[in-house]
């Protein structure tokens, strides 16, 4: 189990997250085992930068409700006791999957036995220990193209994740607030919001931290293509109590360095210190200590 687990979020997608999810995993690991996650399963790429190492790939399976019809008595009582509306009577029960959450309600309410449970595939999860990264491990969670359960998936890739002894777990989330983000960051020590000073971007942030307090957990905000003289993320910050831990400023050089799968720490010395200290901020955060904005 890590001894401190860290989510890189933001409400918007495009904010940087992955950009300072990957280098704080590089960062890190120069220090101790770092896991990095990639919790966007419908769209990973981490592994993106770091495209060489040893790969293994494990299926991530649910179990999903399936009838016998010639069992079924038509009863009703399995659509009755299925709080995700997934069961409807068309004559006997029929289950529509994509709807199902396996939680077994409905096994255990049938009176004939009608009703098991089939394994089905929804997506993977891939381990990558990056080539010349000794102390780094890439876990990425991938969703089956046509399935929509991705919180199950980012479920197993952080299971996986905590079979590892880290120093730190760097969880890089999905952009947005709805389920698979709230799968990405509960249980976290803390939480990175990455956000930057447009009109999307600050109300995205609002959205960020309110499902932050939500989930009682402590949040700094990183500024990135931070823009001179713009106060909108400062105020903003401001008015909700969040500490803002660090700016990087609008640079074309580092956006055409990420965009062919670069790691800005080696490119560029001044990111070092620039991103270096942010996990033992976030250490501090979650004991309790400020963080001068």
């Amino acid at each position: 189990m890590a001894e401190f687990t860290l989510a890189i979020a933001s409400g918007k997608g495009g904010t940087g997250k992955t950009l300072i999810s990957t280098n704080l995993g590089v960062l890190a690991a120069e220090e101790g085992l770092t896991v990095l996650v990639d919790c966007d399963a419908e769209a990973p790429n981490g592994h993106l930068f770091f495209p060489q190492g040893l790969r293994q790939t494990h299926p991530v399976q649910v179990p999903i409700a399936q009838v016998q019809a010639s069992l079924c008595t038509a009863c009703g009582l399995c659509r009755d006791a299925c709080a995700f509306g997934a069961i409807r009577m068309l004559g006997k029960a029929q289950v529509f999957e994509e709807l199902c959450h396996p939680c077994g309600v409905c096994v255990s309410v049938c009176p004939t036995g009608a009703i098991r449970e089939i394994p089905q595939r929804i997506g993977e999860v891939e381990i990558l220990r990056p080539a010349g990264r000794e102390h780094l491990i890439l876990v990425t969670s991938r969703l089956d193209t046509g399935q929509v359960k991705t919180p199950n998936v980012i479920q197993a890739a952080r299971r996986t994740a905590g079979q590892f002894p880290a120093r730190i777990v760097l969880l890089d989330a999905p952009p947005g607030v709805a389920c698979a983000a709230v799968a990405s960051l509960r249980g976290a020590d803390a939480i990175l919001l990455v956000t930057e000073p447009t009109v999307f971007g600050l109300h995205d942030l609002e959205l960020s931290i309110q499902l932050g307090r939500s989930l009682d957990i402590p949040m700094a905000v990183l500024v990135n293509r931070d823009v001179p003289g713009d106060t909108s993320v400062e105020a903003l910050c401001r008015s909700r109590e969040v500490p803002i831990v660090a700016r990087i400023p609008f640079n074309r050089e580092v956006a055409e360095t990420y965009a062919r799968g670069g790691l800005i720490v080696e490119e560029f010395p001044a990111f070092r210190e620039l991103l270096g200290p942010i996990p033992s901020l976030m250490r501090g955060l979650r004991a309790g200590k400020g963080i001068q904005a």
